[in-house]
């Protein structure tokens, strides 16, 4: 395996940068209310990739520094003019001092970590974050039965998917009381859809999901600000779809049924006047 197989893995599989700044736009109502109590906030990004996270912060008015092993998406975060660094971002998140960061990022990194690292990751995260910062972790989502089983190991850098109660269970041990996930890139025609099928239970939960997460303490003020959004939940869930598909194989086999039994009447109607 040469490095160059990578960097053609990148330019075939990953989002364009529109495509990656409209799926990080979601974020944008969890973090915006921190300007509003904290001057000059920094936002630190734990693998920032070519940077669209970092530069849309930037545009909000958050300081930005970011992070990344992969000079070849470094490229096209310096060329934007932002603070991003090549080197292991675990290492270096143990140097940023306490409480110094109100937002801190992880898109794709922590299934690519061993669980040692992502116990660290989290470790860390609550060191670093001001009091009311906000903690984002996004990662593929497992509930999708296509990434779960084939997806996923397309990337012969990732470990293993997390799941969603694997991360929930991190966020609480580490202290954080206030959290959400939210589920993205489902297939949006499902949100109304009853005749769900077995293709829709297999591929169509939300192939994605992240963790918001809000560190305790700061402005009572900021803290309500963010509570808003957290109450927010997005996307499918794999328990939705199975109770959708339950419902009308019931529903198909009450019809049967019900056609069934009005058959044997007939026919025994038919036999009882001849």
């Amino acid at each position: 395996m040469t490095d160059n197989f990578y960097e053609f893995f990148e330019g075939v599989n990953y989002a364009s940068e529109d495509q990656v700044r409209e799926y990080r736009s979601i974020y944008i109502s969890y973090v915006k209310p921190i300007l509003d109590f904290v001057e000059s906030p920094l936002a630190f990004d734990f693998g920032c990739g070519r940077g669209e996270w970092l530069d849309m912060l930037r545009g909000l008015g958050f300081r930005t520094k970011g992070i990344d092993i992969d000079q070849g998406m470094l490229n096209s975060a310096q060329q934007k003019g932002l603070d991003a660094q090549l080197g292991d971002a675990s290492d270096f998140l143990k140097k940023i001092p306490d409480q110094s960061v109100a937002v801190l990022s992880a898109f794709h990194v922590l299934e690519h970590l061993p669980f040692d690292k992502i116990i660290e990751f989290f470790l860390q995260s609550k060191r670093v974050l001001i009091p009311g910062g906000v903690l984002i972790a996004e990662t593929p989502n497992p509930e999708n039965l296509f990434v779960a089983t084939t997806n996923f190991y397309l990337d012969h850098t990732h470990i293993r998917p997390i799941p969603i109660l694997q991360m929930i269970n991190l966020a609480r041990y580490f202290g954080y009381q206030k959290y959400s996930i939210i589920r993205l890139q489902e297939e949006k025609d499902l949100y109304h859809k009853e005749d769900i099928t077995f293709r829709d239970l297999f591929y169509g939960a939300s192939k994605d999901y992240g963790l918001i997460a809000q560190n305790p303490g700061g402005a009572e003020g900021l803290i309500q600000a963010v509570d808003h959004p957290l109450r927010y939940e997005t996307g499918i869930g794999i328990d939705d779809l199975i109770k959708r598909l339950d419902n009308r194989i019931q529903n198909l086999a009450q019809k049967v049924r019900e056609l069934s039994a009005k058959t044997d009447s007939e026919s025994e109607d038919i036999s009882q006047s001849n």
